[in-house]
């Protein structure tokens, strides 16, 4: 029994050390001020031109496309009101909304490559969808996101762990109490806007960028959050020295755009579990 369990150990340590990161995405908050208005757009466009020049100043590459609203959606986290079990195991249990089509995301983060490489994020659903990605914040600091994605039905209800616990079965192995009621995070419902289809050539990868604007209501013209990203992908891990480095030299020379840039902004999970300070005590 001994030897089998050995075995058992061996076989998840080669499987998380070969779960490959599919994608590099690199971000940085910026003053959502800035795009106030009824046209936010037109902002979006200025800073893309904005940037654009910085791109071709600082790297010499060449970069093509526009910032275009592709997603127009609702973003809701779900937690447990009072203890916040999904977010203090390092779970962040996330609903997208967008016209008829209702998804969730079931998350794992940890700054440790291989424990978020071990774990197992197997979705119930036929369109379940996993990603092992690294996620990069400014200065420059690394953390590793396995998450799986699936469709589920505008009527189904999430207002139990045992919602998240049957769409994602691995959780069962923290032994929650599936009746313990979930909610969403501090109440929160955010309405999220995100300008895509720009690009820089990074070498033999593309880069794409994302500009995320998060309201606290519908009707709102003043957003709460900005955040600029980019990322490149490669579904067996083959980044070059190159480029990684221009994409290194890239998102340093966006952290000189200081008039864009914001210093306090929380990130969008963070935002929405400080949005009510008591909502996990």
């Amino acid at each position: 029994m001994k030897s089998f369990l050995t075995l058992l150990l061996l076989v998840a340590s080669v499987f998380a050390a070969n779960t490959k990161i599919v994608s590099r995405e690199y971000k940085l908050m910026l003053d959502p001020s800035l795009f106030s208005g009824n046209h936010p757009e037109n902002a979006v466009s200025q800073y893309w031109n904005n940037l654009e020049t910085l791109i071709h100043n600082n790297l010499n590459r060449a970069s093509f496309g526009s910032l275009l609203l592709q997603n127009d959606r609702t973003v809701a986290i779900y937690d447990t009101a009072g203890s916040c079990l999904l977010y203090r195991n390092h779970l962040i249990f996330r609903e997208r909304v967008e016209n008829s089509h209702r998804e969730v995301t079931l998350k794992y983060r940890s700054a440790d490559r291989y424990i978020a490489g071990h774990q197992d994020m197997s979705g119930s659903k036929s369109d379940a969808k996993t990603k092992f990605e690294e996620d990069i914040s400014a200065p420059f600091f690394s953390k590793f996101s396995h998450s799986t994605t699936q469709s589920i039905s505008n009527s189904k209800n999430l207002n139990k762990l045992d919602d998240p616990i049957r769409l994602y079965p691995d959780l069962e192995k923290y032994d929650f109490n599936d009746s313990i009621p979930i909610v969403k995070v501090s109440g929160l419902t955010v309405h999220e806007k995100v300008y895509r289809g720009s690009f820089v050539d990074l070498g033999n990868k593309d880069a794409e960028f994302s500009l995320t604007l998060w309201y606290t209501d519908t009707s709102s013209t003043d957003p709460v959050l900005a955040e600029i990203s980019f990322k490149y992908k490669d579904k067996n891990e083959h980044y070059t020295e190159k480029v990684t480095t221009r994409a290194k030299k890239l998102f340093e020379a966006m952290q000189s755009m200081t008039n864009y840039n914001s210093q306090t902004s929380l990130t969008k999970t963070a935002y929405i579990y400080k949005y009510n300070e008591s909502f996990c005590y």
